[in-house]
Order: C-alpha cells, then structure tokens, then sequence
C-alpha cells in the first residue's frame, strides 16, 4: 500500500513533493507532471510514463469538460489548414 505524508502548500500554490517520491520516481527540476482533480482528491502522473492511449484519455476527458465536439475539432482544423495555406500563398 502507497504511503502518505501531509505537506503544506505556499502562498503562491506550490507543493514539494517529499524527497522519497522524488528519488523512486527520477523527478528532477525538469520534470513535468499530469495533475488531475476528481472532487477532493489531487491525482499527479509523471508525463513522461503516459501512453499514447493515457494522452488521448486525457485529451477527451477536456473537450467533454470544456464541451468541445468532434465536429467543432473538425472545423477548427480545417479553419487552420486553411491560413496555413493563405499565409503560404502570400509568401510565395
């Protein structure tokens, strides 16, 4: 079973995670991390150990949040495409 330790948060929001994680982990200055919040729990993941699958998960686990579609994604890259390939044409 994980073992937990309590450690404060600082007026500017930031946490340090206990040294042990850290080291059984391989966290350094600059590693990244997945926070995650399910009501009162706080979930963080290493980024770099996140699957393809994990990202996508992830990703879909926002747009539902925030209410983006399928088809708002679609039409978001097709606006890109498209001024991607007008500011191609001026260069040109």
């Amino acid at each position: 079973m994980a073992e937990g330790e309590i450690i404060k948060v600082t007026s500017k929001g930031q946490v340090t995670l206990p040294a042990k994680i850290r080291r059984r982990l391989a966290l350094g200055d600059s590693s990244h991390l997945y926070v995650l919040q399910t009501g009162d729990l706080i979930v963080m993941q290493k980024v770099d150990e996140l699957s393809l699958d994990d990202i996508s998960t992830i990703l879909e686990a926002l747009a539902r949040e925030k209410g983006i579609t399928g088809e708002m994604l679609e039409q978001e890259i097709e606006a890109a495409r498209e001024r991607l390939m007008a500011e191609r044409r001026v260069e040109a």
